[in-house]
C-alpha cells in the first residue's frame, strides 16, 4: 500500500490501527466537477484502503471499523449503556407527532431533542423542545429524532476511555448544548467506581477499545449517560482543562503494540 510521502506500506507488518476517520473525502483536483466522478474517486479510495486492512491486517484495531460504525448508531449505544446499568434518562425516538407530544407530557415537559445521525457540513445541537416545536405536525413528521428527559444543572462530564483507564474532565456550561460555546470552564474530575464499571462494560459491550462519553450529573451527582463518540475529539480537553491526555494515549497505543506483537501472526 503507498502512503503518503512515497514509499510501500506492508500492513501486515503493522501490530496496531488507530482507525479514525477512514470515510474522509479524498482531495480531488479541481478540473474534476462531475458529482459522481467525485463519488467513484471517494467510494474506491474508500473500499480499497478497507479492503487493503481487512485482508493483510493481523493487529489490534483501535477499534474495528465494523464494531466503530455498529457503536457511532444512538440507539444500540443507548441499549449498550442501559445495559451494563448505567442511569439513562428516558427516550423516544420517533417521527410520530402524537407520541411525542405524549411522550413530553409523561415527563412534564422538560425535553430535549437531538438528532439521530445528524450531518458533518452543520453542526446539529442539542436543544429544548418548546411548544413551537411541537405544533410543527411536518416538520417532526420529516424524520425521527431522540427526545429525552432533560437532566437539569450545568454541570457537564466528558471522559476519554482507552481500554480499562478513564480520564475525565467535567465543563461547566450555562448552555444546554456546551458546544456551542466554547471554551466554557474546565477542569479535572475523577468518576466514582460504579461509573467507572459502567463505562468500562459499555466499550465491552460495543467492541471497541476507546471512546469518548458524554455524560451529566443529576441532582445528587450520579453521572447520566449521554451518548459516546468511538472516535471523538479528545485534545482539546488537555488544552482547556490542563489535564495530561498525550501520555496516556501514547502509553496506550504503545502498550497494545507490544501485546500484539508477541502474538502469532497467520
Amino acid at each position: 500500500m503507498a502512503v503518503k510521502g512515497g514509499g510501500y506500506l506492508d500492513v501486515g507488518d503493522l501490530d496496531v490501527v488507530w482507525w479514525r476517520r477512514g470515510s474522509n473525502a479524498q482531495k480531488i483536483p479541481p478540473g474534476i466537477t462531475d458529482s459522481a466522478d467525485v463519488e467513484v474517486i471517494n467510494n474506491d479510495c474508500r473500499t480499497a484502503l478497507a479492503g487493503a486492512f481487512w485482508n493483510d491486517f493481523h493487529g489490534t484495531w483501535v477499534s474495528d471499523p465494523h464494531a466503530t460504525a455498529m457503536a457511532e448508531n444512538k440507539l444500540v449505544q443507548l441499549r449498550a449503556a442501559q445495559a451494563a446499568g448505567l442511569p439513562v434518562p428516558r427516550t423516544l425516538v420517533s417521527q410520530d407527532p402524537e407520541e411525542i407530544r405524549s411522550f413530553c407530557r409523561s415527563v412534564g415537559g422538560d425535553v430535549i431533542v437531538k438528532s439521530v445521525r445528524g450531518c458533518s457540513s452543520a453542526p446539529v445541537f442539542t436543544s429544548k423542545v418548546t411548544d413551537a416545536h411541537l405544533r410543527e405536525e411536518a416538520s417532526m413528521r420529516l424524520a425521527p429524532a431522540i427526545y429525552q428527559e432533560c437532566v437539569p444543572g450545568q454541570e457537564h462530564l466528558r471522559a476519554l476511555v482507552l481500554g480499562d483507564e478513564i480520564h475525565a474532565v467535567s465543563i461547566h456550561s450555562e448552555d444546554l448544548d456546551w458546544r456551542g460555546r466554547l471554551p466554557g470552564e474546565f477542569r479535572i474530575a475523577q468518576v466514582d467506581d460504579a461509573t467507572r464499571t459502567g463505562l468500562v462494560d459499555v466499550l465491552r459491550r460495543l467492541r471497541l477499545r476507546m471512546g469518548v462519553i458524554d455524560m451529566k450529573p443529576d441532582s445528587s451527582g450520579v453521572p447520566v449517560w449521554l451518548e459516546i463518540n468511538p472516535q471523538g475529539q479528545f485534545l482539546f480537553m488537555q488544552a482547556l482543562s490542563g489535564l495530561d491526555l498525550v501520555t496516556p494515549c501514547v502509553t496506550y497505543f504503545e502498550r497494545e503494540a507490544l501485546s500484539t506483537a508477541h502474538r502469532v501472526r497467520p
